[in-house]
């Protein structure tokens, strides 16, 4: 999803419409009251004094009610006229000026005591147009905020950088410009909720800036870390070990460990068999089928296809069925038995064999209800208990009649009927 500041200018973004939608967020007016109460925190201005702020890309006048219901008088300045519109008609306390931030602060030096500004400065470092250049923007726009502060004046700015490259461009140019501090990350473990704050001092100051409950970046033994950003901070030799480890408890077999992930190299001698040895350790059923013994040479694919045809097949009954000298034709009647003990009555219409005869199933057809049915029955289904052949005829049809079709001369029928038809014929009843 692209931000606003990519899809057009804030003049242009905000129209009468978006600032309608942004206003009467709800949500909106809870994350703006939430992060101007913050700004507030981080100022540590004094208590029951009158100060002069300044609220710097106001819009709509969100983050402006919450300084008035702290008792601060404000002015609030915002490059579009629909925010600045929508805020007049909520008759704010505060007052509103139409102005340009990259342009710089037109007030006289020294004439807020403190500023603030929530979501607005990201907007300065982008370049709408070719002769638009984010840098001196920024440049112009901190050295005109020095000077309209008073000295030891604070400023707490809460933005959305895009990436770490902005967020040192900002702070460089703030330095430039002579203003001391630094940057602010709220719930930095967070990707939801991370909020940077810009908080910074224009000279020395009498009432501090307040950090309480701000963390600096020291490594802490007895913080829990999320495990996404112990990922991201582990090296390539951490990442392999875990990696191995994971496999290791799957019963995996893996490659011995080398100097590249930082362990000492185990003779294979005593490694054993990684199942044998992974399922006595914990003490878990065997999921897996041990893996087969060496083909001696011979095909992986025919390997395995033998193991399947003497696991399923050890007499060989089922592959004689299919043999093409002596097994099936197509007109013989078969008999099939499942597990559960039902049986299906049909003729052969075709044989489908496949390599190595795994895969093979025979399609075979009855008539139910003077409806043709037809069902493929796998050589090797493991449901499938029996195959016995019930009827072969003295003398083959031609292959038209093996299949069902609406010409009622060529039709087959029943294929129980067939076959008392033709033991009649056989035994002179």
């Amino acid at each position: 999803m692209s931000r606003p500041e990519q899809l057009a200018p804030p003049e242009v973004f905000y129209n009468d419409s978006e600032s309608y939608k942004y206003t009467t967020s709800t949500r909106v007016q809870h994350i703006q009251a939430k992060m101007t109460l913050r700004a507030l925190e981080l100022l540590n201005l004094e208590p029951d004094t009158p100060h002069f702020l300044l609220d710097l890309g106001c819009g709509s006048g969100l983050s402006g009610e919450i300084l008035t219901e702290e008792g601060y008088n404000w002015l609030g300045m915002d490059i579009s006229p629909s925010m600045l519109a929508t805020g007049l008609d909520r008759d704010l306390e505060g007052d509103l000026f139409l102005s340009d931030l990259g342009n710089g602060i037109p007030f006289r030096p020294g004439t807020f005591d403190a500023a603030i500004s929530i979501s607005a400065i990201q907007w300065l470092c982008n370049a709408d147009t070719a002769n638009v250049d984010p840098k001196r923007r920024l440049m112009r726009f901190f050295n005109t905020l020095y000077a309209s502060l008073k000295r030891g004046g604070k400023f707490v700015a809460q933005f959305y950088p895009m990436n770490d490259q902005q967020i040192e461009q900002i702070m460089d140019l703030a330095k430039v410009a002579g203003f001391g501090g630094g940057l602010v990350v709220d719930d930095p473990e967070s990707k939801k909720n991370k909020k940077y704050y810009l908080v910074l001092t224009a000279g020395q100051s009498d009432r501090l800036i307040n950090l309480a409950g701000a963390e600096m970046e020291v490594t802490d033994s007895n913080k829990k870390v999320n495990k996404k950003l112990m990922r991201k901070l582990e090296s390539k030799k951490q990442f392999i070990s875990r990696k191995k480890d994971v496999m290791r408890k799957r019963g995996k077999s893996v490659a011995l460990d080398s100097k590249f992930t930082g362990r000492k190299r185990r003779p294979l001698s005593s490694l054993g068999n990684p199942l044998r040895t992974f399922f006595a350790r914990t003490n878990l059923p065997t999921v897996y089928e041990p893996l087969p013994k060496r083909r001696n040479g011979e095909s992986a694919l025919e390997f395995l296809q033998k193991e399947l045809l003497d696991k399923y097949d050890r007499v060989g009954k089922r592959r004689a069925l299919v043999d093409s000298r002596n097994g099936l034709r197509a007109g013989d009647v078969i008999k099939v038995t499942y597990g559960d003990r039902t049986s299906v009555v049909g003729q052969v219409i075709a044989i489908k064999r496949g390599h190595n005869n795994v895969g093979t199933n025979i399609l075979v057809r009855n008539k139910y209800q003077k409806i043709g049915v037809e069902v493929r029955v796998p050589l090797y289904n493991p449901n499938v208990k029996n195959i016995e052949i019930v009827h072969k005829p003295t003398k083959y049809m031609p292959r038209n009649k093996h299949y069902y079709i609406r010409n009622t001369k060529v039709d087959v029928g029943d294929v129980e009927q067939m076959v008392k038809q033709e033991y009649k014929k056989t035994h002179d009843y």
